[in-house]
């Protein structure tokens, strides 16, 4: 996986070069997972359109927060709204705002919204994005999936591409929580721990765990998925509903063997 640095957007990243079990490797300039794109300057658009190739927007935020901050408009990108959630879920969607100490302690756990995301309601909209990115022509990648932060609905997306596509678990967790890298999310955290932290100390630990991508939750949607279906491959299966010819082409269009250099 790539950084991609942006003077107004964190958490990009060009996630090709994820090796497969095929022995093939996620193409590069393909799927870029990131955040909300409503501050983008003129000089991260050139960049994106120019070094990356950005043909389409897939925003996964729900109608509220794309009003809220819309994504900026780029000539010859294209913009789909495809919502993970129908309704807002506190503590990913984060439109609800968390009034005090007290509220914000009272809230699930990031575990149990995981588990959430992927729930019979849910499940649908993430597998219709699912089909949207792997059937897209090549001519419209590279291709930005988002959400607010790029951590949770992205994240999962994310996870479930990489597994579709090949990508061992171990990758997929990686992946995952390469966000921690993020210089943002360092400072958030010492803030957490210079400020808030003296306020209240199970409030610190809540708000830490809500900006930390922790393998545990990423696991915990893959579980809940697992547990329904048998395993990914049988969600794939099943939801996707694409041939064995389908999943070949597919495949033939991400992945490429890796460079001899």
């Amino acid at each position: 996986m790539e950084p991609i640095f942006l003077k107004h957007a964190k958490n990009y990243r060009d996630i090709g070069g994820i090796k497969t079990s095929s022995g093939k490797i996620l193409k590069k300039g393909m799927l870029i997972r990131g955040t909300a794109l409503s501050k983008l300057s003129e000089g991260d658009i050139l960049r994106l359109k120019e070094e990356y190739n950005l043909r389409t927007i897939i925003d996964l935020r729900t109608r509220k927060e794309a009003e809220e901050k819309p994504d900026k408009k780029i000539d010859g990108v294209s913009y789909h709204l495809m919502p993970v959630f129908d309704e807002a879920v506190i503590g990913i969607s984060h439109e609800k705002k968390v009034h005090s100490i007290k509220s914000l302690i009272a809230l699930p756990s990031m575990e149990s919204l995981y588990e959430k995301m992927v729930n019979p309601e849910n499940l649908p909209n993430i597998t219709a994005v699912l089909r949207k990115i792997l059937l897209m022509p090549v001519n419209e990648f590279s291709v930005v999936f988002h959400c607010s932060a790029g951590k949770d609905r992205t994240g999962v997306l994310a996870a479930l591409l990489l597994t579709f596509l090949g990508a061992d678990r171990n990758d997929v967790i990686d992946d995952y929580l390469y966000t921690n890298k993020g210089k943002w999310i360092k400072a958030n955290l010492a803030y957490v721990g210079g400020v808030i932290l003296k306020r209240n100390r199970v409030f610190a630990r809540k708000v830490k765990n809500y900006l930390l991508a922790e393998e545990a939750n990423i696991r915990a949607s893959l579980a809940s998925i697992e547990k329904t279906y048998g395993s990914l491959e049988n969600y794939f299966a099943k939801e996707l509903k694409f041939s064995d010819d389908e999943v070949i082409r597919i495949k033939d269009k991400f992945l490429e063997l890796p460079s001899e250099k």
